[in-house]
Parts: structure tokens; sequence; C-alpha cells
């Protein structure tokens, strides 16, 4: 009789986990987090990061569109604890009381950086317009870009047709 009361005791201890996922030996609970940020720049283009897990576990995924509309993006899975690491970092800007920023540079050619954050409990957007991301918004946006392109290559091709022409026509003399 005291086994089947100890089971019933692990197993009642074990329920309440939704969204949780067990990678390389951790253990995590989604809790509804996605963090994104997207820059539109002039003339169309735009690039973005958004790590989340509701979807398919931990995940981040880049973009980047060019001013003629080609995408290109990237999703690849990360480990829970790459997410909490980064996490823990967007967390730490106290994101639900954030709002406008009104410390960017505000220049009408500067790029439109728009913030998407959300987690069981709390949802916030706001937007900075500037060429260098002010405190604390870069506490948001440069964790976001290091995670993302850790150990990828390069997304998209950044060097125009024009100078790409240009090297042909070199390499040929």
């Amino acid at each position: 009789m005291k086994l089947a009361s100890s089971v019933i005791i692990v197993v009642a201890a074990c329920g309440g986990h939704h969204n949780t996922t067990a990678s390389e030996g951790e253990s995590f609970t989604c809790r509804d987090r996605t963090v994104s940020y997207m820059a539109t720049m002039g003339g169309g283009a735009e690039t973005g990061v958004q790590m989340d897990c509701k979807e398919a576990g931990p995940r981040i995924k880049r973009w980047k569109t060019d001013k003629t509309g080609k995408h290109d993006e990237d999703t690849r899975p990360i480990t829970p604890g790459e997410f909490e690491k980064v996490w823990s970092q967007v967390d730490g800007t106290g994101w639900p009381n954030l709002r406008d920023c009104a410390n960017g540079t505000l220049k009408k050619g500067d790029p439109v950086y728009t913030f998407d954050v959300k987690d069981d409990q709390n949802t916030a957007s706001f937007q900075c317009q500037t060429s260098e991301m002010p405190y604390p918004y870069h506490d948001i946006s440069q964790p976001l870009d290091l995670a993302a392109n850790q150990g990828q290559k390069q997304l998209g091709d950044d060097e125009p047709a024009d100078i790409k022409a240009l090297d042909k026509k070199d390499m040929q003399k």
C-alpha cells in the first residue's frame, strides 16, 4: 500500500506542465513567450529576428527583405538554455513597461524598429526610430541578433549586383 501512494505522489508532481520540452537534458516551460523586432528601412527593406517556443519548442528565426522584395529567412531550434539566456536579458529590460522610445535619433531616413514581446502574463509592442539603438531597447535587439547569427552563415547577399558585375569583369582581365 505504501508503494501505491508513492506512485500517486510522483504522478501528481509531474502534472501541470504544458508546453514543455526537454533537449540536451534540460527541462523547459514555454509560458507562451515570444520576442521579436523588425527594422524597416526606406524603400521597403526590412530585417528582423523572432524567438518563440509555442509552436515548435524553443526556436529562433531571422529574416531579411531587400528593397526589391527578395526575401531570405531561416529558422532553427535552440536549446532551452539558449532561450532562457536571451529571455533573461530581454526580461531584464522591464519590457512590459516600455513604450515608444523618445531617445532615438528620430531622423526621417532612420530605420523604424518595431518590438513585440509577450509571455503568459503580459504583452507589449513599441517602436524606436533610430540609427543606433538606445538603452534599454538595445538590450532586446542585441541578444536576439547574437543568438540568431551564432554559428550561422550570413543571411542573404549584401553585395549589390553592380558591384558583383564589376568584380566579375575584373576577374576576366
